[in-house]
């Protein structure tokens, strides 16, 4: 990403390494008659709940309109917080629940408070390419581990765990294999 050499704006330097979305290209694909990608993970539109969602907008909108259509806090709409910690299997207060538009917004903010130029941080290969992208604004040492049918390889993850900020791992359905996490005891130390 460049700056044109007429404008008046200086970007900063953290914008030059910054790519387009692979993720939004590969959508663009779907979009075109015909088209059944498995590469974005997308789910079949025959699976959305669409009488439950209309019903619950239709319900939302009768019985509080004014605040389904008003700004609310960034944490999330509080009804919403309280219930979701109530869903929970151990005790959690609603202020400690934050509500996002997606996991893309989760991860965006993840790197925000826990990256800092430099960082290392561990993936799991392969990994979400989503996950990549929101963390590598943040310029961290981003290391990969390796990982067979039940997860990560304790050995490798063993090697290079010294120093590491964090491990994202996604335990089920994980992208792009769609394998699943053994439940097996994995981390003996």
């Amino acid at each position: 990403m460049t700056t044109p050499t007429n404008s008046p704006w200086v970007l900063a330097a953290r914008a030059a390494k910054m790519n387009p979305s692979v993720i939004r290209e590969i959508l663009k694909v779907t979009e075109k008659p015909g088209i059944i990608s498995f590469a974005g993970g997308l789910p079949s539109p025959k699976t959305f709940p669409v009488a439950e969602f209309e019903h619950a907008c239709a319900k939302v909108l009768r019985e509080q309109p004014q605040a389904a259509l008003q700004y609310a806090a960034s944490e999330g709409f509080g009804p919403l917080r309280e219930q979701v910690a109530a869903m929970l299997p151990w005790n959690v207060d609603p202020a400690q629940v934050l509500i996002t538009t997606g996991s893309q917004q989760g991860l965006d903010l993840v790197a925000k408070v826990l990256i800092d130029a430099g960082s290392k941080l561990l993936v799991e290969s392969p990994t979400y390419l989503g996950a990549v992208m929101a963390f590598t604004p943040m310029e961290p040492n981003i290391v990969s581990v390796a990982t067979d049918d039940d997860g990560v390889d304790i050995a490798d993850l063993k090697s290079k765990a010294s120093g590491a900020r964090f491990l994202y791992v996604l335990p089920n359905f994980r992208n792009p294999t769609g394998r699943t996490m053994s439940e097996a005891p994995a981390l003996p130390w």
